[in-house]
C-alpha cells in the first residue's frame, strides 16, 4: 500500500476517464505539455488552491507534465481519485491529496484509494494549504505566470537560447547583461510560463537566482523538499 507522507506529492497512473465539467481543472487542458494555449485559461479561472497547486507544478522544472484525474480502474470499477498527479523528469508519478478540500473518505474509502494508487505505480503525498501558500515558491510562481502573455521577439528567444546553450545555467543578471536586456524578469517569466526555461522556485528570486533551459535536465538537490521523495 503506497505510503502516505506530511505535505508534499504522490505519483500517477493513466486516467480512465476525465472531468470536462469541473472549472478551471479541465483534464484535456493540463495534460502533456505546460506550454499549451489552453492551460492559463483553464488553471486561472479555478478558485481554489488546487488551482494555485497546478500552476506550481506546471513552471516547476522537474515536472514534465500534469493532469486531474476524477478516477483510476481497480479490480474491475471505477475508483474516484479526484487529484492532481504529476510526472517528474526522472519517470516518476506523483498524486496531491489537499487534505483541505477534499472530501470526506472512511476507512474502506481510503483503503481502497491507495491500493488503486499503488496499482497504478502513483505515490501518493498529502498537502494543505499552507503548504501551498509556502514561500518563497507562491510569490515566486505568481511573479513569473503574470509575465505569461508577454511577447518575446524570436531573435531575443534565439539569442537566450544560445546564451544556455549545451546545458549551460547562467544568473539572471548574466543572462540579462549578454543578451541586453535592461529588465529580464518579464521576458524570463514568459518563457518559463510557456515551459521554454527553468528557474528554482524554491529560492527567493533574484539577480543572481539561476536560469536554464527547461529541456536540460535540471538539478535535484532541491527535489525532496517538494516531492516528498525523502520521506518513500
Amino acid at each position: 500500500m503506497p505510503k502516505k507522507t506530511d505535505m508534499p506529492p504522490s505519483a500517477i497512473g493513466h486516467p480512465v476517464r476525465t472531468d470536462e465539467s469541473r472549472p478551471g481543472l479541465r483534464a484535456n487542458a493540463l495534460r502533456r505539455t505546460r506550454h499549451s494555449r489552453d492551460i492559463p485559461h483553464a488553471v486561472s479561472s479555478s478558485c481554489s488552491k488546487a488551482g494555485e497547486l497546478a500552476l506550481q507544478l506546471l513552471l516547476d522544472p522537474h515536472v514534465t507534465s500534469v493532469e486531474f484525474l476524477t478516477s483510476l480502474s481497480f479490480s474491475g470499477r471505477e475508483v474516484p481519485v479526484e487529484m492532481f498527479v504529476a510526472e517528474l523528469d526522472d519517470g516518476s508519478r506523483v498524486s496531491f491529496d489537499i487534505i483541505d478540500e477534499r472530501a470526506y473518505r472512511d476507512l474502506d474509502a481510503d483503503g481502497l484509494l491507495l491500493l488503486t494508487l499503488k496499482s497504478h505505480s502513483i505515490c501518493i503525498i498529502e498537502i494543505d494549504r499552507a503548504s501551498i501558500d509556502s514561500q518563497p515558491r507562491a510569490n515566486n510562481t505568481c511573479r513569473l505566470w503574470s509575465y505569461r502573455d508577454h511577447q518575446v521577439p524570436v531573435q531575443l528567444r534565439a539569442a537566450i537560447d544560445r546564451a544556455l546553450a549545451s546545458g549551460r545555467r547562467l544568473t539572471i543578471r548574466s543572462l540579462a547583461n549578454i543578451i541586453g536586456l535592461h529588465d529580464p524578469i518579464p521576458t524570463i517569466g514568459a518563457l518559463v510560463s510557456q515551459g521554454v526555461l527553468a528557474i528554482d522556485l524554491s529560492r527567493p528570486l533574484r539577480p543572481h537566482s539561476l536560469v536554464g533551459r527547461r529541456s536540460d535536465r535540471w538539478p535535484v538537490a532541491r527535489r525532496p523538499g517538494w516531492f516528498g521523495k525523502d520521506g518513500q
